[in-house]
């Protein structure tokens, strides 16, 4: 509280002092307007000049006789050194092919070696590397693919100082294709195709046909049907006379028929295709092997068909 009431009683002090002031430099500075004078013009008296030459002396101060100074040498200017200007450089030459027709590129600098792709006309292709006989380039093409082509095809430009490119591996000698093997030859001329029973129709009877491997019928061959000691030999196939009985030459081509009996003998059959010097009389030799079948009262009828190999 005590501070309060000091602190207040300072601001008035200062605000007295601060007017105080103020009022007595106002006094001070404001003059009254009737201590001001009023000039009044005094006239300028004229005079005439008279001058006396006074001797102008300087005291203490000793003459300084100007003493010929030397010539002052000339500064020499600098001397320029010449810049050398710099040497260009020459652009290297980047080694070339170039072709007027379209070129084999190969796998390696030979004619053996496989093509994997082509230098087309007119198409400069960078080269990187030679053989050492310089008869073949090694060049770069597509994704950093590396091949060769034959210097008698193309033109070089700017080839000096190529290296000698390392060759790939030669590819391996052509496996020759084996041949296919030779059907080995059936041991018999003809051979049986197939051959089944048929119906009773109070016959015994064997039929059928023969061709050759092209499916064509064959003419003139004689079939033999055995049963234990009776044998008997067919007509010639097809329509063909001059035989025992002529009934065969009114036959369709490749077709041949034996009738053994107008009822049904029920044994078993050996046939074989034979061959006949005398028309059928007797058997010179046999063409085939034989096969069996067998008649029944059920089954006097057999179907047996043949191919002629060679």
């Amino acid at each position: 509280m005590k501070k309060i009431v000091l602190w207040s009683f300072v601001v008035i002090l200062f605000l007295l002092a601060y007017f105080i002031f103020t009022l007595f430099f106002t006094w001070l500075f404001q003059t009254p307007p009737e201590t001001l004078l009023v000039s009044t013009n005094t006239p300028i008296p004229t005079f005439t000049p008279t001058f006396t030459a006074t001797p102008l002396v300087l005291v203490g101060v000793t003459p300084v006789t100007p003493t010929p100074s030397s010539t002052p040498s000339a500064t020499p200017l600098p001397t320029a050194t010449p810049t050398e200007l710099p040497t260009a450089t020459p652009t290297p030459l980047i080694p070339q092919l170039v072709s007027a027709v379209t070129v084999n590129i190969r796998s390696g600098p030979d004619t053996n070696y496989p093509v994997i792709g082509n230098l087309l006309p007119n198409n400069p292709m960078v080269v990187v590397g030679r053989n050492e006989e310089e008869s073949w380039w090694q060049v770069q093409f597509g994704e950093g693919t590396l091949g060769w082509v034959a210097a008698s095809v193309v033109e070089a430009k700017d080839i000096g100082g190529l290296p000698i490119a390392q060759a790939p591996p030669p590819p391996p000698e052509p496996t020759a294709t084996p041949l296919p093997p030779t059907p080995t030859r059936p041991q018999f001329q003809f051979e049986p195709t197939g051959w089944y029973g048929d119906t009773n129709y109070g016959l015994t009877r064997f039929l059928g046909s023969i061709t050759d491997v092209n499916g064509n019928p064959v003419n003139g061959v004689y079939i033999e049907a055995q049963c234990g000691t009776y044998h008997v030999i067919s007509n010639p196939s097809g329509p063909v006379a001059g035989s025992i009985s002529n009934d065969s030459v009114d036959d369709p081509p490749g077709f041949y028929d034996i009738t053994i009996d107008k009822r049904p003998i029920p044994c078993k059959w050996y046939l074989t295709i034979v061959s006949s010097d005398d028309g059928g009389r007797t058997v010179s030799g046999r063409l085939s092997d034989a096969i069996l079948v067998e008649t029944t009262v059920d089954q006097s009828i057999i179907v047996a068909n043949w191919r002629k190999n060679w």
